[in-house]
């Protein structure tokens, strides 16, 4: 009996031990299973978040072009601006049918961005037989450009309130929805149909059917039959230009642009092994709070670049980002601004120092340029303008084109209909637009795109 009550026993123990293992087993794979599942969801939520992101970025290109297409009177400039809507609307498509949005949801939003692109491709080819851009395709446009502008600001919002948590998608909105009591929890879908709603009276549409990319693409032409420096002299050469002793040899770069590299603390310079010229300076120190202006800033730059010896620059644009004022100057001949040899100039505005300097596009393209005869007037290229723009200033200028090329153009700042700024380059020779620029200024600087 007592045999029989210690087997008991021991069965028992053994049956809770298994017992006990077999919950914990089953209890740490459920809780495996859990952690593969949220971060699943996690993942699939990174993935419509990062598609909303780029569905704003190609709608607010695309607002951006329909403001040009506006002031566009030739068929090369209208084709080149169709080209581009037709790729952001495409893209954006794209996007938008990666978001967990039911189709019927975003029916009329598919239907804009098809739209658009034809319509425009229907005004190029028009154009490029002879044919004219009438007022009913300048009101189109302003439409379009209307609507993009809404959908835009709107997707700018959505992404907006996801970043800030204030808006979920997919898996995890789901998720979230069942254990949230308010029934109202906002979600993407409900952003979309808020922009459906606003193509409320949207038309029915009929129809037939910043210059230095090119920059490293190319061999350096103010090198051209300039001696090789040794890594001696050019180390000196920078020391005496940047009053900076403590620089060492860290290593070479190799490229289309060979150069020296050479490095102090935070700063680091760049010298080119053909002719020891500085093609790069930046100085990596933490920045404290503007104490100097932009205007003030300028003035330090342009001074800086004159105690360099460049002489006969034009000062462009400006940009601010983390306390530095990044002025681009352009080199000018005979007046005529070459808008593809930049040099670059970052200030400091805590205390006015010099904390970057870029030269590539200068040493790349800079060379004396045989200029063409002008066979279009000013005259000639203001009456070639849209009626909607008002000149406010006239300039020479190369600007680059497709093919490594360039071309002389007239250059004019206009203002828009909206009181914005607007720079159309008129081909010299052909009267053709060959770039149309929307000019942003803001607290962060001025932007052409």
């Amino acid at each position: 009996m007592s045999s029989l009550r210690k087997l008991n026993r021991r069965s028992l123990v053994r049956i809770v031990s298994f017992t006990v293992a077999l919950v914990l087993v089953l209890a740490a794979s459920s809780i495996s299973a859990y952690a593969i599942a949220v971060n699943y969801r996690t993942t699939v939520e990174y993935s419509y978040q990062r598609a909303l992101s780029q569905l704003s970025e190609y709608v607010n290109d695309l607002n951006n072009t329909l403001d040009k297409g506006q002031y566009a009177t030739t068929s090369k400039q209208i084709q080149g601006l169709s080209t581009k809507l037709c790729n952001d609307a495409g893209y954006a498509k794209d996007a938008l049918a990666q978001l967990p949005v039911d189709n019927n949801t975003i029916n009329v939003t598919n239907k804009f961005l098809s739209q658009v692109g034809n319509f425009c491709l229907s005004l190029s080819n028009r154009v490029s037989v002879g044919g004219k851009i009438t007022d009913a395709d300048l009101e189109s446009l302003d439409k379009l450009s209307n609507y993009a502008s809404k959908i835009s600001k709107q997707l700018r919002q959505m992404v907006s309130d996801v970043e800030n948590g204030r808006l979920m998608i997919g898996e995890v909105s789901s998720s979230v929805k069942k254990r949230n009591t308010d029934e109202n929890e906002p979600d993407v879908t409900g952003g979309f149909k808020e922009i459906e709603e606003g193509f409320s009276d949207y038309p029915t549409m009929i129809y037939d059917g910043p210059f230095s990319d090119n920059i490293l693409q190319q061999k350096p032409k103010l090198l051209k039959g300039k001696p090789q420096v040794s890594v001696d002299k050019a180390l000196k050469t920078t020391k005496t230009t940047t009053k900076i002793n403590s620089l060492k040899h860290v290593g070479d770069t190799a490229s289309n642009l060979p150069t020296y590299d050479f490095t102090s603390k935070t700063m680091r310079v760049s010298v080119t092994k053909a002719g020891g010229l500085i093609d790069y300076f930046i100085d990596s120190r933490p920045v404290g709070e503007p104490k100097i202006s932009t205007e003030k800033g300028v003035k330090i730059a342009q001074k800086v670049l004159t105690d360099m010896g460049f002489k006969d620059f034009k000062y462009r644009y400006y940009g601010i980002n983390n306390g530095i004022l990044t002025v681009n100057f352009a080199a000018t001949q005979n007046g005529v601004i070459l808008y593809p040899d930049l040099i670059k100039i970052g200030i400091a505005l805590d205390d006015g120092s010099v904390v970057a300097y870029d030269a590539k596009g200068y040493i790349m393209n800079h060379t004396t340029r045989n200029l063409p005869d002008v066979a279009v007037t000013e005259h000639q290229a203001r009456s070639i303008l849209s009626k909607r723009l008002t000149v406010q200033s006239h300039d020479m200028a190369i600007i680059p084109t497709e093919g490594l090329s360039e071309t002389l153009c007239h250059e004019f700042m206009c203002k828009g209909q909206k009181d914005e700024q607007v720079l159309v380059y008129v081909n010299v020779q052909t009267g053709m637009e060959e770039q149309i620029l929307i000019v942003i200024k803001d607290e962060m600087g001025v932007l052409a795109i």
